[in-house]
């Protein structure tokens, strides 16, 4: 009887060394296979490229939607600005929605080719801005939009914005960038591990509210 048991533990410690010496060696393929989970990438062409919402709109995104927009892979460019409803404009600042639409023009854009909506910063937020951003492209003819989003952010906006779409009529194709961290070596930052921690608890937070549906866990 104890030879048996025995023998048991040594295959077990056998299984355990082996799954070890795969983990070791392939643990960089594991992470960055659940960077690319959060961070989904479509193809395709699509009527208008979506700068996903956010109070000050970064340099990276808007590059990548001029190479959109230059590329042929969409006619029109959506830059969403994200501002808290409950507050006035600030006295002597700009209004910065009108301040993005000159710098647009200033890199020779005509405004029948670019955007700006803004979206409340109100709970949910990403749903929210969702909603107004689609309803009103979807008033403009719009059928199918690339959604540019922040690394791990991708995926539970994606989502978000491929249930409202649905409802509208508009396809929706994600399109990640990355800006303090990279997918090939996110788990060795500091604001990647973040990052990815704090969205995954978003997205799994969005599942089970119901914002989103669970058979987003499984399909891209």
């Amino acid at each position: 009887m104890k030879n048996r048991i025995s023998r048991k533990i040594a295959f077990c410690g056998i299984l355990l060394g082996f799954a070890l010496i795969i983990l070791v060696f392939s643990y960089k393929s594991i992470l960055m296979g659940a960077g690319k989970y959060l961070a989904p990438e479509g193809k395709g062409r699509a009527d208008v490229a979506i700068l996903e919402g956010a109070e000050l709109i970064k340099e990276k995104p808007v590059k990548i939607g001029m190479g959109l927009l230059s590329s042929g892979r969409v006619s029109h460019i959506v830059v969403v600005v994200q501002q808290n409803s409950g507050n006035e404009q600030t006295f002597g600042l700009p209004d910065y929605g009108l301040l993005l639409t000159k710098h647009f023009e200033g890199l020779g854009l005509k405004r029948d080719v670019f955007r700006v909506i803004k979206a409340p910063t109100n709970h949910p937020v990403t749903l929210i801005e969702a909603k107004v951003v689609l309803s009103t492209l979807s008033k403009s003819g719009a059928k199918s939009a690339i959604l540019l989003a922040e690394g791990f952010h991708t995926r539970r906006s994606f989502w978000t914005y491929k249930k409202v779409g649905k409802t509208l009529g508009i396809e929706i194709i994600p399109h990640p960038y990355f800006i303090n961290y990279q997918n090939e070596n996110w788990w060795q930052k500091t604001r990647g591990i973040q990052h990815f921690l704090y969205e995954s608890l978003k997205f799994f937070y969005y599942i089970l509210r119901g914002y989103i549906p669970i058979k987003s866990l499984l399909v891209t």
